[in-house]
Formats: structure tokens, sequence, C-alpha cells
């Protein structure tokens, strides 16, 4: 019955609304009592909907109800030329508050459609007035649009944060860190975050209470609680926690650091002293006492040193504007307070503990994961710096490796804003893998890459340290306008200056493996925090970088050769075969030099295979000084050599043997128990494309080449194209 009722009024008063029957010099008294009888009527109907049906409440109906009722009262009042037609505006606006978008158009539409029917029952507006109308009209539907698009943008966007909020607080009241049995799970960003808001409720809801129940006994103008903290390498007092009866402008906010200064002298007095400290009449400013942002006129202060044992974690603060505040009896009764703080301020300090502890374990997890993902130096060392720069950011990051044998470091790696700058010394990323197998004083002394140690630089300071038992890391957590001192040796420069630096030596067991560096432009760069997790990894890393060196000088032992730490054979042939495939794509020129040493055999037979070796070993030597970078040189078998020349021709390849056949001529060869020896060589040349179409074939024809150098006499340089002149004589040098 109420869906026909309700609606069968609704029209009805309606019509009686937009009939204008009210718009007579005088409104009809019988006409009224009609309108409000109907309009009665549907208030009494939909409120008894409302209030005893099982539907949901709905405001549309009143709001039609109030538009009526608006409606009836510009008709009392004028009609069309009421002076209450702006209230529309209002009601309007209001509607937008508290109802949805299509309902608050519904309502200016139904307004619209009233008050149109009654503007053209009384004959229409007059010549001029459409345009008033006709804005009138769009503003009634265009503004409460605008206020409900807006009104309700923001309520949802405040509902999907309250809903946000809740859920963390829900996520925080879930975890526990000690009944979690997926530790790494509970170790994600939003966890962390609500660990802190759970921490930090916690923690204020605790201080506060307190205050709360000082305040009850110890009535007072302003509390204040400082907390000690840990602030890179200094400690500092921090407020936690403030009540006062002053206006919160005047207040410092939560987390302000207690300045040692002036402001702040009076409280660090009674943590010095571990005792009370009162001023029962203050007659000058006293500053803002680290708890006030602008000075107030405090007449008494009392400072509470919160000790355990010999040390002062906190300071409680207690001010009045009155002079002589506080008696003994109080000073007494705040003191027994200091044990319900103490054990507030460990059971945070023991959580933030766990915290620290839960951190570092996930993050050595992901460490984990790059350090075992290979056993190539160069790549772990590039994946731990990023993950490195990830949970400790920096702007210098560099691994250096030591050279126990040559005492010298390599570095091996360098990355951030920050780097190594050395005009005489190339410090590109790379491993030397030469550097396990150099001898001191031989082949590979003042090697690119190298630094020996000198006195006074950080890594010599490390060595020292570690060979006394006593190795430690050095920190720096401003470093000030200071220019660093050397790292790895005197010459090496930054090319921009650091503020924090963090050194840390690498060794496993008796092996001293080198040191990275973390530097940062910022001072303070690295909290409490970083520097446990960075001494916690540096074991993995040293653990990691040997097995990584271990695996690096068994791969060289395959790639070279044992006696003289060239190429082997297999590793000649397989940079051909590379080599080969380049030329194939891309023709470029080519040569070989082939060699042996002449009367090799009777060296061995006369004076012994351990001189034969020293005699190898000796041509090794000039081949590895003599040849470029881009060279590679093997020992092909054997008393037999090879050099593989990229870009070469038959010119350069001729001068390149030669010069090496003139040092080795030169060359005094000396070996315990035998007497000074004087070898040569004889070499073969071959080049592509000159001598040959096939790259293939090199190999052949320097051969070739080589035994007619030998057959013409040996000690000289015979060169493939010489044969096919048909000259048959290689060059000869005596």
């Amino acid at each position: 019955m109420n869906k026909v009722l309700v609606p069968g009024l609704l029209v009805l008063c309606g019509f009686f609304a937009a009939s204008g029957l009210f718009l007579g010099p005088e409104p009809s008294f019988p006409y009224q009592l009609a309108w409000l009888a109907g309009y009665l009527l549907i208030v009494l109907t939909v409120a008894y909907r409302s209030l005893f049906s099982d539907a949901p409440f709905r405001a549309f109906p009143f709001i039609v109800l109030g538009v009526l009722l608006l409606n009836f009262l510009v008709q009392l009042t004028g009609g069309v030329h009421s002076l209450l037609w702006p209230a529309y505006f209002v009601f309007v606006s209001v509607a937008a508050v508290f109802l949805p978008l299509l309902q608050t158009l519904a309502t200016s539409a139904i307004i619209l459609v009233i008050e149109g029917a009654n503007l053209f029952l009384s004959g229409g507006p007059e010549p001029g007035q459409y345009p008033i109308y006709a804005g009138f009209a769009l503003s009634l539907a265009v503004v409460p649009a605008i206020i409900s698009h807006i009104i309700h943008r923001t309520r949802r966007e405040a509902a999907q944060a309250k809903d946000e909020h809740e859920k963390l607080l829900e996520r925080a009241d879930a975890i526990d860190p000690l009944d979690d049995t997926d530790t790494i799970g509970a170790l994600t960003d939003e966890s962390q975050l609500a660990s802190n808001v759970r921490a930090s409720r916690s923690l204020e809801a605790s201080f506060d209470g307190l205050l709360d129940m000082i305040y009850g006994f110890v009535p007072a103008h302003a509390y204040a609680l400082f907390v000690k903290e840990r602030a890179g390498d200094d400690d500092s007092f921090v407020l936690r926690a403030r009540r006062s009866d002053a206006a919160g402008i005047f207040l410092a906010p939560l987390g302000e650091a207690l300045n040692s200064g002036k402001t702040g002298s009076l409280l660090m007095q009674c943590v010095q002293l571990q005792q009370p400290q009162y001023l029962p009449g203050v007659h000058e400013s006293l500053g803002t006492l680290g708890y006030y942002v602008r000075a107030v006129p405090v007449r008494s202060l009392l400072a509470i040193p919160i000790t355990r044992g010999r040390e002062t974690i906190g300071i409680l603060a207690i001010d009045s504007l009155e002079e002589g505040a506080f008696s003994l009896e109080t000073q007494d009764m705040l003191a027994r307070f200091s044990p319900f703080f103490i054990e507030i301020i460990e059971k945070i300090r023991v959580t933030q503990e766990l915290g620290m502890r839960a951190r570092t374990f996930a993050a050595m997890h992901t460490m984990s994961a790059v350090l075992n993902s290979t056993l190539e130096l160069e790549d772990i060392l590039d994946g731990l710096a990023r993950e490195i720069n990830i949970l400790v950011p920096n702007d210098f990051c560099v691994f250096v490796l030591y050279n126990d044998r040559i005492r010298a470091v390599s570095v091996v790696h360098q990355s951030g804003l920050v780097e190594l700058a050395d005009p005489e010394q190339s410090l590109l990323r790379k491993v030397a893998s030469s550097l396990m197998t150099g001898e001191k004083g031989g082949a590979n002394d003042g090697e690119p890459g190298k630094h020996p140690l000198e006195q006074g630089t950080l890594i010599n300071q490390m060595l020292n340290q570690w060979e006394k038992g006593q190795s430690a890391p050095y920190h720096w957590s401003d470093l000030g306008e200071r220019t660093v001192v050397g790292l790895i040796d005197t010459s090496t420069r930054l090319t921009r200056q650091l503020r924090s630096l963090s050194c840390w030596p690498l060794a496993k067991g008796e092996k001293f493996i080198g040191a990275f560096f973390l530097g940062s432009l910022r001072p303070n760069a690295f909290s409490e925090f970083h520097l446990t997790f960075l001494e916690t990894l540096s074991n993995q890393i040293a653990l990691v970088m040997d097995n990584a060196i271990l695996h690096q000088q068994i791969s060289s032992l395959a790639r070279t050769d044992g006696l003289t730490g060239l190429l082997n054979h297999r590793t000649f042939m397989e940079k051909l075969a590379e080599e080969y495939r380049r030329i194939d794509r891309e023709p470029r020129p080519f040569s070989i030099l082939l060699m042996d040493i002449d009367k090799f055999k009777a060296v061995n037979d006369t004076y012994g295979h351990p001189v034969g070796d020293i005699a190898i070993k000796a041509v090794a030597k000039v081949l590895r000084e003599t040849a470029r970078t881009t060279d590679f040189v093997a020992r092909y078998g054997g008393e037999e050599f090879a050099v593989g020349m990229v870009d070469t021709t038959t010119k350069g390849a001729g001068q390149m043997a030669e010069r090496v056949r003139s040092i080795m001529e030169k060359t005094v060869v000396t070996a315990a128990g035998a007497r000074d020896l004087r070898i040569t060589l004889s070499i073969g040349v071959a080049s592509f494309p000159e001598d040959t179409k096939t790259p293939a074939e090199l190999v052949t024809l320097s051969d070739n080449a080589l035994y007619q150098a030998k057959k013409s006499g040996r000690n000289r340089v015979c060169l493939q194209k010489d044969i096919e002149a048909g000259d048959g004589q290689p060059q000869k040098h005596s």
C-alpha cells in the first residue's frame, strides 16, 4: 500500500505546489489548508516508514519534502518575485553533502520543474530576464554536481586511507617476531612498517600513561621525557614524551634531540652529576629547555636523571610557572617513578635489538642468494655492490684484493658517484688472475692495477693490525673538509670529497684477502644497523671471495702453462678459433709467430732439466714483457712458443719477431751450478691475408717458416712470403 500511497501523495502535493494556486494577490486559504493537509500526510507516511519499517533509512524522500516545503514558502513570499530563491542554492548544497550525485541532480531537477511550472503559470518571465533564469537553472544544476563530486571523492579517499590504516594496525597487532614461524615472509617492507607503527603506538602510550600518572600526583605546567638514543657515533637525548598546559605551538615535536648548549645545559647537568637538579626560583629566561620551541616564563624547574647502574638513560623534566612549586617530598615521589621508565626503555631497547637482528637476518638472506649465484668474482662483487647500495645507501664502493707474494693490492670493483682517480694507473674493474701467480721481483712488478703497500695507507694499517691479531674496521661519521687519508696508496685520489667513510678488512683464518670501502657524500650516513649488518656481511664476503679466488686459480691452471704462466697449447688453439671467427665476420690482418729455442736438447743434456726449465722461463719473461696487451702468448709445447698478433701485417709481425730474437740473443741466463748461458731463438712468421686467404692455414705456414729458419742456421726470423718468393734464405743474423 505504501508503494502506491507515497508516490501518489508526492504527485498530488507537487501538483498543488506547481499549479499556481498561491499566485493571486491574496493566496486562497482553502488551498493552503489542502496543501498543508496533503504535505503533513506525506510527512507522517514517510516518517512512519522510516521509523517502523525494516527497510534501510533513505534520506531522499525527506529531501523531496524539504523541496516542497521550501517551494511553499517561496509561493507565500511572492512566487517568482520571492527573495527566498537563493535558499535553493543552500538547500541543494547541503543535499550534495549527504546524497549521492544522482540523487543530488534529481533534487535540482525537482526544484527546476516546480519553479519552471510556477514561472510559466504566472505569465512567464519578463522580456530580457530569460538569461537570468537560464543562469539560475544552470547554476542550480552545476554547483551541487561539483560539490557532490568533491565531497564524495574526499570521502572515498578518506575511507581508503582508513581501511589501509586499520589493516596496518591489524597487521601490527598480528606480528610477533618471537613466534613467527615464517621469518622471511614477515620481514617485508609492509611488515616492518606495521611493526614500527605498533612499537610507536606502544612507546607513546606507555610514556604518556606514566606522565598522566605523574600529573595526578604532581600538578605542574609541563612534563618532558628525554630518552638516550644513538645517532651515528654519538649518543644523544631525544624528546619522546611531553605534556603541558601550554598551547601546542609552544611545544617541540617528539624526536627533537636535546641540545647540549645553553638551552640544554641545565638538563645535561643532572646527567653528568646523576643527581636531581632543582631550581626553585628562576628570575631570568631559561630558554626553550629542549621541549619548548619558544621561551616560556618558567619559575621552577626540576630535572631527574633516570639511571641504570652507572648509566643515565633518560631525563624527566618538570616545570612550573610558580616559584618553589616542588617540595622535597615531591622530588622523592618522582624519583620513585624511575623504575617504571627504566623498564619501558629497556623493553624498547630489546625490541629494537630484536628488530635489528631480524632486519640483518633478512638482509643476509638476500645477500646469500647473490654470494652463491656464481663463482666468478667480478659477477659476485657487481651483484653484491648493487644489493649493498639498497640496504646501505652509499656513493662510493670499492673492493680490493691483496697479494702477499708481492705485497700489493688490486682494485677488483668500484662503483658509485665517487671514484678512485689515478692518472698513472688504470683502475677499471678487473680481476687479474696473474695476481695469484706472480713472483716477487718478477715480471708482475709494475703491472697496471696493482698498488704496492705503503706506510700511511688504510689498507696497510688494516694489514698490520691483522698481523698483530687486532683486526678491526675503521669508521668516520663526518670527515668534514679534511682530505681522506690514502685508501690503497698515497697517489690515489677521489673524484669527490667524502663525508662518511667505513673501511672493512676481509680475512679468512690465517689469510688476509683484502678489504672493502663504503663512503657517502652525507655526514653520519651509516647507522648502527648499517654497521652491524656490514660486520656480519664482511665475514661472508671474505669466505666467498676466497672460494672465488680458488676457483679462478683452478681455472687458470687449466688454461695456462704451469711452468711459465703463459697460455697452454689448448687455450692458444681456442683463442685462434675465436680470432678466425672474427676474421670471417670482419676481415682484418692477423699474424702468428712460432718460435723454438735453438739446440735446447743440448742444454738439457749438458746442464740437466732444471736448467732447461730456467731457460724456458727466461724466454717466457721476454715474450710477456715484449708482447702487446692485444697479443696472446702461449707455450706451444716443449721449448716451442707461439704469439697471436691481432691487426698485424707481415711487416709488423716481422719487426716484433726480430725484436724478440734480438733481446733473447743479448739475455744472459744464470742458473745455480751452471755457467751463464746465452740462448737464441728461431722464429717463423705467417700472416693473413698476405700469405693465405684461409686463416686456418696460418699455423702450418708459420711452422714451415720456422723449419726454414732452423734449416738456414738458427737464430733468425723467417717470413712465409720470403719462402714463397723463392728466396729460400730467411733473414740471417750473427
